[in-house]
């Protein structure tokens, strides 16, 4: 204790005012133990890890749509599974199913007469043996019925019959991670699911906006991709983060749904340093660097961590510096006895 207050009493008679920032002789620390290290220079500093997810973009997903809702759905796979082309999803049970069965084979007796007169009365436009008024209404009755018909053929595709007059099943049109839903579009239109293809997967996150424009990069684990797309939320204070793709055939493998660690990397350099040679004061960190026979507190703004050290805003004056990397907490100790002289 005596040591203590002695090495602060000679600290007072050396110390002087830069900036209102007291410098400290190495000297008069005594026995303390003192050792530096220099700051090594981080090119894309990575910032504080974020929770993120693995997901898709709006839109990026296929949607199973079909033109009716039945009364029973049964879903015959759990919500994220991964399936192939084909398969199953969904049970559906209602006379709908018999009733948009009946719309389909009259459509296609529509369109097939259409057609027929649609044809017939081709060459006899083309000769102007028909007045325009006549073939108009040809025309537009036969792309009419041609555009309903391929419409509900669409919706056919998306069905497998399984006997049953009432029943029939919606299947996946293409491999991929499968998300039910269960909303009516406008118009008699349902969407039952989305099937979300691989290679539509990106991580997303969500970080400050203040630091979103400085953000290049996710990375977690084996998986490290650039940024594609960035979009403000709400009153802008926040913005969400999206990767590219997640890529193929690689050591990225990530699942639909998936919750994970990332962290996001920047395109500013930064500087790491040993944790225990930052310290706190006066509502800012600092450092203290060597200076010939003295050492000079600067402030720094700390960013993130990175490899077990802390990451700092890069200054020019850190650059080959020495830091102190010991007795760090005496000497901010020792600076909040001399903050009253």
């Amino acid at each position: 204790m005596k040591l203590f207050f002695s090495i602060m009493l000679s600290l007072v008679l050396v110390a002087t005012a830069a900036a209102g920032t007291p410098r400290i002789s190495i000297e008069s620390l005594g026995r303390l133990t003192v050792k530096f290290a220099q700051p090594q220079i981080v090119p894309s500093a990575p910032l504080q890890t974020v929770t993120g997810e693995v997901s898709y973009l709006p839109g990026n997903g296929y949607q199973l749509i079909l033109p009716f809702r039945v009364l029973q759905q049964q879903y015959l796979v759990a919500p994220q599974s991964f399936i192939t082309a084909n398969t199953p999803l969904v049970k559906l049970t209602g006379s709908e199913v018999h009733h948009f069965y009946e719309m389909l084979s009259a459509q296609k007796a529509i369109f097939a007469q259409a057609e027929s007169r649609y044809k017939q009365n081709l060459p006899l436009f083309k000769k102007q043996a028909i007045n325009q008024q006549s073939w108009q209404a040809i025309a537009d009755h036969y792309y009419a019925s041609k555009l309903e018909l391929g419409h509900l053929q669409h919706a056919e595709e998306l069905l497998q019959t399984n006997g049953s007059e009432d029943s029939a099943y919606l299947i996946s049109p293409v491999n991929g991670f499968f998300k039910p839903k269960g909303e009516q579009l406008d118009g008699e239109a349902f969407l039952y699911g989305e099937v979300i293809e691989p290679d539509a997967l990106r991580i997303k996150v969500q970080v400050p906006s203040s630091v979103a424009a400085q953000i290049t990069g996710l990375v977690s684990d084996a998986c490290q991709l650039p940024v594609a797309y960035r979009e403000r939320l709400g009153n802008g204070l926040v913005s969400r983060l999206w990767s590219s793709p997640l890529p193929q055939q690689s050591d990225c493998t990530l699942s639909f749904a998936e919750a994970l660690s990332v962290t996001p990397v920047s395109d500013q350099t930064a500087l790491s340093l040993p944790a225990s040679s930052v310290y706190f004061l006066d509502g800012q960190y600092y450092v203290l660097v060597k200076q010939g026979a003295e050492l000079n507190p600067l402030a720094v703004s700390v960013i993130g961590r990175y490899d077990g050290q802390l990451l700092v805003a890069d200054k020019q004056i850190l650059r080959n510096a020495e830091v102190l990397t010991t007795s760090v907490s005496a000497v901010q100790g020792i600076l909040l006895g001399l903050g009253g002289e």
